[in-house]
């Protein structure tokens, strides 16, 4: 039995999808105006670009696409409230929404493990910071890939993540998804904090003015925020 097509009566709604859309490109226009100066200070100076650089570059393509599959959906109806988008959208919209979490999930972690390479670079004097880093990068790696194939394999069939009407499907129960996307949020919290503090400890001990370390251990540690 198929979706009905209309609803029985309109009722007022919220609609937040014009401040989503706007949040989310500001966002990547921070994010590109920051790897486009990355790119043109290495290419400025005769800079060869490494590991890091070609999976920041990755990372910031998977928040495109992300941005771009996300705006789309608002235009279906995704960032209203549940009861306004128009049912025959709601598949459309639910998939939607996967395929942007998907690569906004990819994003994070791709732009995490970069940073971490940036810093394993940095590190190779001292061995315990770098496997501290190579820990922290395996880790957050491990536990994000685990919410990228929960994000397209916590129901079966697969798409009854965006058919609630296919018969026979079964879902992994809510409160579990959830609490695994809580757990994974918050290791990467941490593992943002830490990895944002280490340029101070790599730095601050070095021969250079102390100008010099303050601005680079600010820029560094951007990520804390």
């Amino acid at each position: 039995m198929g979706l009905p097509t209309k609803r029985s009566t309109p009722q007022p709604y919220e609609d937040y999808s014009q401040v989503l859309n706007f949040v989310i490109w500001v966002l990547a226009g921070y994010a590109t105006i920051f790897i486009f100066l990355r790119l043109w200070g290495k290419y400025y100076r005769g800079r060869r670009l490494w590991w890091d650089d070609y999976l920041l570059i990755f990372s910031w393509l998977a928040l495109i696409l992300g941005c771009i599959f996300q705006t789309v959906d608002t235009t279906l109806g995704f960032g209203r409230s549940q009861h306004a988008i128009p049912l025959e959208n709601i598949e459309n919209s639910r998939l939607l929404a996967t395929i942007a979490g998907f690569f906004l999930i990819l994003a994070a972690a791709w732009s995490k493990t970069s940073f971490g390479l940036t810093l394993v670079r940095l590190t190779r004097t001292d061995g315990f910071l770098k496997r501290l880093v190579w820990f922290a990068i395996w880790t957050t790696n491990i536990f994000i890939a685990g919410s990228c194939i929960v994000q397209w394999a916590h129901c079966w069939p697969p798409d009854r993540i965006w058919r609630q009407e296919v018969p026979g499907g079964k879902c992994l129960p809510l409160g579990l998804m959830n609490g695994y996307n809580m757990f994974v949020a918050a290791y990467s919290g941490a593992v943002d904090v830490m990895l944002a503090l280490l340029p101070c400890k790599i730095f601050w001990p070095l021969m250079m003015r102390r100008k010099e370390k303050i601005g680079i251990t600010i820029a560094m540690g951007m990520g804390v925020l």
